[in-house]
């Protein structure tokens, strides 16, 4: 009855200590990702959108949940003209937001389709449109 007693207690120790490991990393990958975010709001507000990309990427590669991540990678591209590839990181952030962003994500997308469209090739064009019906 000791060894299983004992068995017991080490098990506890082992799970506690897995737990307490995959919350600590969880918690550092989103301190890591909000580092990069915070950097990379600073360039593009500074208009380095070119510079802010890698950032973002590096964001939501930490936090693969990270909605604001996701929505100023798509802002830096549209900024850039690479519209198809705003359009991917758009759709997630889209997916991840909650109501008001969704809002603000179909003004930003809307607004560069009104004043960028006639610079943006068919299927661009068709994959922003597809995104604004959402």
């Amino acid at each position: 009855m000791e060894i299983m007693k004992a068995f017991k207690i080490v098990r506890g120790i082992i799970v506690s200590a897995i737990l307490l490991h995959t919350v600590s990393c969880a918690g550092l990958q989103a301190r890591q990702a909000r580092s990069e975010f915070d950097t990379g709001l600073s360039l593009f507000n500074s208009g380095r959108y070119a510079d802010a990309v890698s950032h973002f990427e590096k964001a939501i590669e930490f936090d693969p949940e990270f909605g604001k991540g996701y929505l100023y990678l798509g802002r830096s591209y549209l900024n850039l003209g690479r519209w198809r590839e705003a359009v991917p990181p758009l759709r997630t952030a889209f997916r991840l937001a909650p109501d008001e962003t969704k809002r603000e994500i179909a003004d930003i997308v809307l607004d560069i389709f009104l004043r960028h469209g006639r610079a943006m090739d068919e299927e661009s064009q068709s994959e922003i449109r597809d995104l604004l019906r959402q």
